[in-house]
């Protein structure tokens, strides 16, 4: 059975639009009856981007570096937040036995919002290989575009530490997520 949508027109009368695909059973849509936009209730997921990379990156220093993936994403409110979750692939090596460490951190533009503590890698003996996640939900209070990506850091670049993302061909991602606020 194909779905409808009924519109009122205030005074009990209805216009009927048909979709040749099925809807299931009929179903009847609110909408308030005054210029603007839609507003959907808080909570509700406004919009949703994402961003890739398969192309390796290394950070070999002690200062935080750009990792392989970012995304921009332009909140619609600034009572909106955005709830970011990033996947890495991550390969930790150092040139001695001892284990490698590295830390990586979630940054909105330029502002680290889970810094150095966001997540220390540790390795056993002299290379750690392994997927990380880091979420976070953020209140950008702006309308105007952000941009969230990873950097990442070594611990001790005296003995050769590395931290590789994107590591062995794997694809690395951040999604953007807004939630109405």
């Amino acid at each position: 059975m194909s779905g409808k949508i009924k519109i009122d027109d205030g005074s009990g009368n209805y216009t009927i639009l048909t979709n040749a695909g099925s809807l299931g059973s009929d179903k009847t849509l609110t909408i308030p009856n005054e210029t603007g936009t839609l507003n959907l209730q808080s909570g509700s997921v406004l919009q949703v981007v994402q961003g890739t990379s398969s192309t390796q990156t290394i950070a070999s220093t002690t200062s935080f570096t750009d990792l392989s993936v970012s995304v921009s994403i332009t909140p619609s409110s600034t009572s909106s937040k955005i709830f970011v979750i990033v996947s890495h692939y991550a390969l930790i090596t150092r040139d001695s036995g001892l284990a490698p460490a590295a830390l990586i951190a979630l940054v909105r533009d330029s502002t680290i919002l889970r810094g150095d503590t966001a997540r220390n890698l540790l390795g056993e003996g002299g290379q750690m290989d392994y997927p990380i996640s880091l979420s976070y939900l953020d209140s950008p209070n702006t309308t105007s575009s952000v941009t969230y990506k990873t950097q990442g850091k070594v611990v001790n670049a005296a003995n050769n530490e590395r931290l590789f993302t994107a590591a062995a061909n794997n694809l690395d991602s951040i999604v953007a997520m807004e939630i109405g606020g």
